[in-house]
């Protein structure tokens, strides 16, 4: 008797950690998500996701003759744009110069856009994900121009869930 009571003690704290353990190290679809912009380590390549769905994506560079990404700094404000095979040009637009220097900046500094899309037909935006959004500038050289890093957000194309992830490495003009 004293077993069995016992074998019924020590078995419903198992299953109770057993069910938890599950509950907490299972596959949830939202951190796989949120891992792209919680990491500030910049990707090799560029990663894209349609509604959280991993979608195989080319940049080429250059892309059609045009560097790609392009850089430029137009009155005051650095722009970027990346041009790929599948989804459009993503622009990384209205980044202020004197911000222009390593470190993490947020969306609340830029605008990210994604124009000619099969998505939508204006432009997509990432005005609702702005907090989601990074700048992640690991190498700035002011004398060359040379910038190296990344850039994620998400951008809302009337309902699709665009994020990208995309390693930027060049001279700035």
């Amino acid at each position: 008797m004293v077993n069995k009571m016992v074998n019924k003690t020590l078995t419903s704290p198992v299953i109770l950690v057993f069910a938890l353990t599950a509950c907490t190290t299972g596959s949830d679809p939202s951190s796989s998500q949120t891992s792209w912009m919680s990491s500030n380590k910049c990707p090799s390549g560029v990663m894209l996701k349609i509604n959280g769905k991993s979608t195989p994506i080319t940049a080429p560079n250059p892309f059609g003759g045009i560097k790609n990404p392009g850089m430029e700094i137009i009155g005051g404000r650095f722009n970027l744009g990346l041009i790929t095979k599948e989804v459009g040009m993503f622009e990384l637009l209205d980044f202020a110069v004197s911000e222009l220097q390593s470190g993490t900046f947020t969306g609340d500094k830029f605008r990210l856009t994604l124009v000619n899309s099969p998505y939508k037909d204006g432009v997509c935006s990432n005005a609702r994900y702005k907090h989601e959004s990074k700048l992640i500038i690991d190498e700035y050289n002011a004398d060359t121009g040379q910038l190296k890093g990344c850039f994620y957000g998400k951008l809302d194309c009337d309902g699709k869930l665009v994020e990208i992830n995309a390693a930027v490495s060049g001279l700035i003009p």
